[in-house]
């Protein structure tokens, strides 16, 4: 079984994600709109929303618990492989790469089918760490396929490239609209996500993780 134990950024991170979803819940709902993502022609687009959408949610506060639960159990194995400061930079990139994503499918989707995407995706703003949490999925299925999870409730240890393999089928297979899908749920960004952690891990660990490490 694998063994957690919090890492120094991990500890940020979830301070962070905590931190705004109170303050935006309880103190400035307001902020929401101004730090969640819009789709960039939107007048409502700022230069900062690449990268606060990342740390708001959904005021259902499941949303926040999905991602933060992912980060804890995932998140430290992954950090302690590749030192803090690159695991901050890598939870960033998979974030914006999630964004660059939905960015290039959203603007196809707005200048082939104007009609649809402007009674959709260009009113609805994209908020949540799904896009870095699936990116650091990505890096533990890659690194640490044979360890043992368990998914609560079901107290059965099953090994990570059948529990993250299925995650990341799902998501796929509900981005090409092949199973139901939420149409509140970004799987695209998921996919983008974990594209972009696959990536860059690969590459790393390809040429020797101890050239890169920055502690």
């Amino acid at each position: 079984m694998f063994n957690i134990s919090l890492s120094p950024m991990v500890k940020n991170l979830l301070i962070i994600n905590v931190m705004v979803y109170l303050g935006i819940t309880f103190l400035a709902p307001e902020l929401f709109e101004t730090f969640a993502l819009w789709f960039f022609k939107n007048p409502n687009f700022k230069i900062w929303q690449p990268i606060t959408h990342m740390f708001v949610h959904s005021f259902d506060i499941s949303h926040l618990l999905g991602n933060m639960i992912a980060l804890l159990f995932l998140g430290p194995a992954i950090e302690r492989w590749m030192g803090s400061q690159r695991f901050l930079f890598f939870y960033f990139m998979c974030g914006i790469g999630a964004f660059l994503t939905v960015a290039v499918v959203d603007f196809y989707s707005f200048t082939f089918n104007n009609a649809y995407f402007m009674a959709t995706s260009y009113r609805i703003p994209s908020v949540g760490a799904s896009g870095a949490v699936y990116g650091i999925m990505a890096a533990f299925l890659w690194l640490y396929p044979n360890e043992k999870l368990v998914l609560f409730p079901i107290p059965i240890p099953i090994k990570v490239k059948y529990l993250i393999g299925f995650y990341m089928i799902k998501e796929l297979l509900a981005t090409f609209h092949i199973i139901g899908s939420n149409p509140s749920v970004a799987h695209l960004a998921h996919i983008g996500g974990a594209i972009f952690g696959f990536i860059m891990v690969w590459y790393w660990k390809k040429n020797d993780m101890d050239k890169y490490r920055i502690n």
